[in-house]
């Protein structure tokens, strides 16, 4: 039996000439570029969530409806805890600033997946306040993709689906996924959404992400439109 993530392809995956309606984002390169420029990991990682308010504002303004941004994965959690809290210290700070007062503005839903158990007392309220704050919001969705683990995701939606062919539509992320960009040279998904993934199209820049500006984001977003996509037919 099809579930609607199958049955809706159609409907998610625009034709050539238009942009994507749902786009994934993973960062990649902070560490690398703190260290290219003698700088602290806060400081690139202030840098990275900048630059993610000005992508976001720009897709949002060009029509995009849905952006799942990789924050981190369960495995990033076995990294140096100085690290770690860095990059878990500017998210907080984000989402009770610049994310919420862009989500007011542009009316934007904001849900968080992943693993909330393994992040700090503090940063999961932040999480629920956030998402209570913008619930209503109809003007397009923004996912945050921290302590993501895409096997917990299966199991979670197994468990919360009365019917078993049903629990695509509990997943953290509903909706297919049509054009993903990664920085940072590395041609890997690194476990980013793999369900919802399946015929996306990707798009990966050599540059580390604090180094990429609108001008490349413009640049995928006219190789994505060129694409003709036949789904397997």
């Amino acid at each position: 039996m099809e579930t609607n993530i199958i049955q809706n392809t159609a409907d998610f995956h625009p034709a050539p000439g238009t942009i994507p309606r749902h786009i994934g984002i993973i960062p990649d390169g902070g560490r690398r570029w703190a260290k290219v420029h003698e700088c602290s990991l806060q400081e690139s990682y202030a840098i990275a969530r900048n630059k993610l308010e000005d992508f976001v504002l720009f897709l949002v303004e060009r029509g995009v409806i849905e952006i799942s941004i990789y924050l981190s994965s369960i495995q990033n959690f076995r990294r140096e805890a100085d690290e770690l809290d860095a990059n878990l210290d500017i998210i907080e700070t984000s989402m009770t600033k610049e994310i919420a007062a862009l989500a007011q503005a542009k009316n934007l839903k904001v849900v968080v997946a992943g693993n909330r158990d393994i992040v700090p007392g503090s940063f999961r309220a932040e999480v629920g306040t956030l998402e209570q704050l913008t619930i209503n919001n109809t003007g397009g969705r923004l996912n945050l993709l921290i302590a993501y683990d895409p096997i917990e995701e299966i199991t979670q939606a197994i468990k919360a689906a009365k019917d078993p062919d049903q629990f695509l539509n509990h997943l953290w992320v509903t909706t297919p996924v049509d054009f993903i960009i990664r920085s940072g040279k590395a041609p890997l998904l690194s476990n980013f959404l793999p369900i919802q993934s399946g015929f996306a199209r990707l798009y990966f820049f050599s540059k580390l992400f604090n180094d990429l500006g609108l001008e490349d984001i413009t640049c995928a977003l006219e190789n994505f439109s060129v694409l003709d996509r036949k789904f397997g037919e």
